[in-house]
C-alpha cells in the first residue's frame, strides 16, 4: 500500500516544477523586472489575485475527482461548470494565467498511480498548505520589511498600476508573497502530505 500511496522522486518533481518555474518567475520578477518586461510584473501581482480563485477551487475539484460513483464525462462536465465560472474576465491574459495555475494545482491527479483515496489526501493535504501559505504570505507582506532589490521608484512608475493600497504603493511585497508562496507549494508536491483516515467520496 505504502508504494502505490506515494510516486517516485522523479514524478514528484515533475509534479512540482510548475509551482518551481512560477515561484523563479517571481523572484526574477522581484530581483530584475526588466528582464520579463514591467507589464508581465503588473501581470504577476493579478496572478496572485487569481490563485486565491483557484485555491478555493482546490477542494471542490478534489472532491468532484473522487466521486466513484460519478461518471467520467459528470466530472468532466463539472469541471467545465467552474472553469468556465472563473473565465470570465475582460482579456485573455487572466484565462491563460487560470490555466497555468489550474494545470499546477491538479497536475499530480493524472500523473500518479495512487489509488483514489491517496489522491483525495494528497490532494486535500496540498490544498490546506496552500491556505496555510496564502494566509502567512498575505500577513508578511504587511508586517515584514522586505527588500526591494529591482522595484526601483521608476519601476513602479513605469508599471502604471491602477488603484491604491499596499501592494500598489509597494508592489514588491506582492512578488515577495509570490515567491514565498509558490515555493512552499513546490516543497508541499516534493514531501506530499497525507491525510490519514481520509475517505474518497461514494466508497
Amino acid at each position: 500500500m505504502q508504494d502505490q500511496d506515494y510516486e517516485g522522486p522523479l514524478v514528484r518533481a515533475f509534479n512540482a516544477l510548475p509551482d518551481l518555474i512560477t515561484s523563479a518567475t517571481f523572484l526574477c520578477a522581484w530581483i530584475a523586472p526588466g528582464l520579463i518586461g514591467y507589464a508581465r510584473v503588473r501581470d504577476l501581482m493579478l496572478l496572485m489575485l487569481i490563485e486565491f480563485i483557484v485555491m478555493h477551487s482546490g477542494a471542490f475539484t478534489a472532491v468532484v475527482f473522487g466521486m466513484q460513483d460519478v461518471s467520467r464525462i459528470k466530472r468532466a462536465l463539472s469541471l467545465a461548470g467552474l472553469t468556465a465560472f472563473y473565465l470570465m474576465f475582460g482579456s485573455t491574459w487572466p484565462i491563460w494565467a487560470f490555466l497555468w495555475l489550474f494545470v499546477s494545482r491538479f497536475l499530480q491527479l493524472f500523473t500518479s498511480r495512487a489509488q483514489m483515496e491517496a489522491k483525495m489526501q494528497r490532494m486535500l493535504g496540498g490544498w490546506i498548505v496552500s491556505g496555510m501559505a496564502y494566509l502567512a504570505g498575505a500577513f508578511a507582506t504587511v508586517f515584514l520589511p522586505f527588500p526591494k532589490f529591482g522595484i526601483t521608484p521608476q519601476v513602479i512608475a513605469d508599471m502604471h498600476l491602477p488603484g491604491s493600497g499596499l501592494w500598489v504603493e509597494k508592489p514588491w511585497t506582492v512578488l515577495a508573497f509570490g515567491t514565498f508562496y509558490f515555493g512552499v507549494l513546490a516543497w508541499a508536491k516534493l514531501k506530499p502530505i497525507m491525510l490519514v483516515g481520509m475517505k474518497s467520496p461514494g466508497t
